[in-house]
């Protein structure tokens, strides 16, 4: 699988933030709560279907 670009909307203190990825190698770099964390906690959450370790309910 292959991560091109993700677009979170309402995720923690993203409200409507675009992220594009490059084909070879991607570094997140911020300030102290700028949302790296934020971030990979997203992607892993799209990828898993799950947030915090429960199923989501994509009803």
């Amino acid at each position: 699988m292959k991560l091109n670009k993700l677009k979170i909307k309402d995720f923690k203190q993203f409200r409507d933030q675009e992220f594009e990825f490059n084909d070879e190698i991607n570094i997140i770099v911020g300030d102290n709560e700028s949302g790296k964390s934020t971030l990979l906690e997203a992607i892993e959450t799209c990828l898993n279907f799950r947030y915090r370790g429960k199923p989501l309910n994509m009803e």
